[in-house]
């Protein structure tokens, strides 16, 4: 990761160094042959100054100026013949077009000529020619793009420094963030991705983390879906096998009658196993006004068989009015179901439901004449229940979760003897005068 960000980093820096180098290269030659042309021209046109009106008349002989930087100076007449300085013996092409009162400036070969015209009574009567190597300007122009190619590999190697840390910096949260990814793909729900620099790493983070609670929460629900589900059935397919065991040891004369039974504890079945898997796989529980009376005569339906099976009384204190409490009457149902199937395996002699009523709540309790629990920490820790489960079994835990899911609070009021499980939700009417 690191070496193709660093690949990239350096790639885009050669890119931009060809992309500015080469023309500012060409700009450069381009300066030089200018500058140096106009040396040559204005050596030229200084030199013109000097030459005498009546030269070409005249016996004396032109001198013309010496220079320093290798530039010859000849002069010509206004038929193309040399009078004076360093030239060819007639007129070139720039020495002809001079004489046209042109300033002529080429290049022949590895010389640069600059033929400027002589004037004199507004018409031209000489040309001075000036030449020079064009080895100087290719020098100078050869060692500033040296200095140019320098630069640019300092530029390249502070680029690659640069690009190195950048790397070192975009590669290391990226990398976290592939680690979790890993680590989620594992199963492991409990990833935190670090924060970076990065806004969209670090948004990225936060969805992988926010999507591993979202999973977390799902794998958790389903689990305890898993593990609701087996304490639940359990009634129900108790009470169909009691009722299928009793019809056969005394068999009614209308065997249709323990098939309809049948047929409504299948019922309840499906029921139960829908409401599980929708507490199960939906986050927030519904919640509306619950009728106390209603859920009270379901659970009294449900567990009446088994009770009496048993021989053991249940008691549901009935409501002097209609009650209603805010919550979900499926969950608040399951929730009692566990409670008093914890008192009819757990508990012994009588099992009571009854209910008080305050101003804002209502509590429910559950209770037995058994010998109690023996530790209440069972109902917050569910591991510790493997030490003592034929003290107050596997269903407080859950019944706690069902309880929290309503709204509501599970308290247990009196551990030993005779034990009381309290149910506290809140109300929704007020109480009937």
């Amino acid at each position: 990761m690191r070496r193709r960000i660093l690949a990239a980093i350096l790639s885009v820096t050669a890119v931009a160094i060809v992309l500015f180098g080469v023309p500012l290269g060409i700009v450069v030659q381009r300066f030089v042959d200018d500058d140096a042309a106009l040396r040559v021209e204005r050596a030229a046109v200084l030199a013109s100054r000097q030459v005498p009106a009546d030269f070409a008349t005249s016996n004396d002989p032109v001198e013309l100026p010496t220079t320093s930087d290798g530039i010859a100076l000849a002069l010509y007449d206004n038929t193309g013949t040399l009078v004076a300085g360093s030239g060819p013996k007639t007129a070139d092409a720039a020495t002809t077009e001079a004489l046209a009162n042109r300033i002529a400036d080429v290049e022949f070969g590895d010389a640069r000529v600059v033929a400027v015209p002589v004037a004199a009574d507004e018409r031209v009567i000489g040309v001075i020619r000036a030449e020079q190597s064009t080895a100087a300007s290719d020098s100078r122009t050869r060692r500033i793009i040296a200095l140019l190619v320098a630069l640019a590999v300092g530029v390249l190697m502070i680029g690659s420094a640069i690009g190195y840390v950048l790397a070192g910096r975009l590669a290391r949260p990226v990398r976290r963030l592939r680690d979790a990814a890993v680590d989620l793909g594992d199963g492991d729900f409990t990833i935190d991705v670090p924060r970076s620099s990065v806004p969209e790493l670090d948004q990225a983070g936060q969805a992988m983390t926010a999507t591993a609670r979202r999973l977390d929460d799902l794998v958790s629900r389903e689990r305890a879906f898993s593990t609701d589900a087996s304490h639940q059935l359990r009634t129900p397919i108790a009470g169909l096998r009691a009722a299928i065991e009793t019809e056969l040891a005394f068999p009614r004369p209308d065997r249709t009658e323990v098939l309809h039974e049948a047929i409504n504890d299948i019922d309840r079945l499906e029921r139960t196993i829908t409401e599980l898997l929708t507490i199960a796989r939906t986050s927030e529980v519904a919640t509306s006004p619950v009728v106390l009376d209603e859920v009270f005569a379901e659970v009294e339906q449900s567990w009446r068989g088994r009770f009496t099976h048993t021989d053991r009384p249940l008691t549901i204190t009935a409501a002097r009015y209609a009650p209603t409490v805010r919550g979900n009457a499926a969950v608040l149902r399951h929730a009692l179901d566990v409670l008093v199937d914890n008192a009819l395996r757990h508990g012994a002699g009588e099992v009571r439901i009854d209910h008080t009523v305050t101003e804002t709540t209502i509590t429910i309790s559950v209770t037995d004449e058994g010998q109690g629990f023996a530790t209440p920490t069972a109902l917050y820790e569910p591991s510790s229940l493997q030490d003592d489960i034929s003290l107050h079994g596997l269903g407080l835990p859950l019944a706690r979760r069902l309880v929290e899911a309503l709204p509501g609070r599970l308290t247990i009021t009196r551990v030993a003897p005779h034990p009381q499980i309290d149910i506290v939700v809140q109300r929704t009417l007020p109480p009937s005068p």
